[in-house]
């Protein structure tokens, strides 16, 4: 059941940290998703030491968030790009997820650096 929810709000991906606790009333175009966006979603995946219950559920949602994310990002570039892109497989997801955080962290302007353009650098 908590996958088959996860796979629902692939429309939501990337929202943030306010849009995990309401959900937009519409699921926009993903490709302008920003890096705020992402740094708010990937500062809950990890829950700590000793997480009440509900941080120990943010942090799942974070993960599957973040997780479709990567998803929605891959089918995007294969659509772009063709097979160049290579498979979907953990390794260009855990890849695809540093790259981006430390992209991110370091964007001068978060909210107008969107991830899209980040993935499709070289």
């Amino acid at each position: 059941m908590h996958r088959l929810k996860a796979l629902a709000a692939i429309g939501f991906l990337f929202m943030g940290q306010a849009a995990m606790a309401q959900a937009p009333a519409v699921a926009d175009d993903a490709s302008t998703l920003s890096c705020a966006d992402f740094n708010a979603a990937a500062s809950q995946v990890l829950p700590g030491a000793n997480a009440s219950e509900a941080r120990r559920r943010r942090a799942i949602e974070a993960q599957d968030y973040l997780g479709n994310g990567m998803v929605w990002l891959h089918g995007y570039l294969t659509g772009r790009n063709g097979p160049a892109v290579g498979k979907l497989t953990r390794e260009w997801i855990s890849t695809q997820v540093a790259r981006l955080g430390k992209e991110c962290a370091a964007a001068a302007d978060p909210a107008a650096t969107r991830i899209v353009d980040l993935v499709q650098k070289p």
